[in-house]
């Protein structure tokens, strides 16, 4: 018989995002061997005292693991402890302090760690080259997809066709780019850009100048069962990142058998598989002529559809969440 081991586990990422997804699903499959019991501490996600108050629930625990889905681990802890660093987005795109805070804080309490997993080769990479980490420390554990887009059959019910953009604003993202090279496909004017969240006075600028106000629309907040339908039924989904450790829009729009554009920067190529158009997401042309494309090219779009389904399937959550535990529980 397998022997139980008690797991605190920071639950404060349970919501909405990325990181809660990983959470939720890595929770739903906790096998027999793990009991599970969470910190109580409602501090802020953003909070820079959050290391200290991880120390502090870990000292008042007898658990044998600590474990959290996300970036922060804990200022001290003689209990060992795994934590989840998904990308480096901190260093590039945010600002100053929390570059500082990362290189000079969380890189190296890091290093204390049981096992730091992440998300994909090239984070691992950032991690070793950037940081610091010793590569033996990482393990690499891919997000997964839910089964329900590869069941899903139903479209968003659109009465022109559309492009799809699932994300948030930050700059990363590279939505100007996306937008101009929208605006300069040739491509028929029906073609709809439908987008994930709210504008913003910035983005409503460049919509205006690029001419596109009413070929472009704003979702507001997508519930996850929408999400599907919304792939679905789209012409292809727009990924243009500058820099991601993961991209789940990639796999979840491949496994509705949708196409994906995404860039050939990044973790975005090795989470595609040879199975996305990869372009230059610096360059608004490449953007450009990949929408074409796929408009226009229809043996490479069917032949997307088909090597985008074959790499979705190599993507579970429940095996994400199995080598999750297997990393924790070792």
């Amino acid at each position: 018989m397998k022997t139980q081991k008690k797991i605190l586990i920071d639950n404060r990422w349970s919501g909405n995002t990325g990181i809660g997804r990983l959470y939720q699903e890595v929770i739903k499959y906790a096998p027999f061997e793990a009991t599970c019991e969470y910190v109580q501490s409602k501090m802020g996600l953003g909070s820079l005292l959050t290391p200290l108050m991880l120390g502090e629930e870990i000292k008042k625990s007898n658990a044998d693991v600590f474990y959290s889905p996300s970036f922060m681990p804990p200022a001290f802890s003689n209990t060992p402890f795994i934590f989840t660093v998904h990308d480096l987005m901190h260093l590039f795109y945010y600002s100053k302090l929390h570059k500082i805070y990362y290189e000079q804080v969380i890189a190296r309490l890091a290093l204390k760690a049981k096992k730091i997993i992440t998300v994909s080769h090239f984070s691992k990479s950032q991690l070793v080259e950037i940081l610091g980490i010793p590569d033996e420390l990482i393990k690499v554990i891919y997000n997964g997809v839910d089964v329900h887009f590869l069941e899903n059959e139903e479209e968003y019910d659109s009465v022109r066709p559309y492009f799809l953009y699932v994300g948030n604003r930050r700059k990363n993202k590279n939505l100007p780019a996306m937008l101009s090279a929208f605006a300069k496909a040739r491509i028929p004017n029906d073609f709809m850009f439908y987008l994930s969240g709210n504008t913003d006075a910035e983005l409503e600028a460049l919509i205006g100048g690029l001419g596109i106000h009413k070929r472009v629309r704003f979702l507001g907040f997508i519930e996850e069962a929408d999400l599907p339908k919304l792939y679905k039924g789209a012409q292809a989904t727009l990924f243009a990142s500058l820099m991601e450790g993961f991209g789940l829009p990639i796999i979840e729009s491949m496994a509705s058998g949708t196409p994906v554009l995404t860039s050939n920067t990044s973790s975005l190529p090795e989470i595609a598989g040879g199975a996305a158009l990869c372009v230059d997401p610096t360059e608004i042309s490449a953007i450009q002529a990949g929408i074409e494309k796929l408009v226009n090219d229809e043996n490479f779009y069917v032949e997307s559809i088909v090597k985008g389904l074959e790499r979705a399937r190599e993507f579970s959550w429940e095996k994400t969440a199995a080598e999750t535990w297997e990393t924790i529980l070792s």
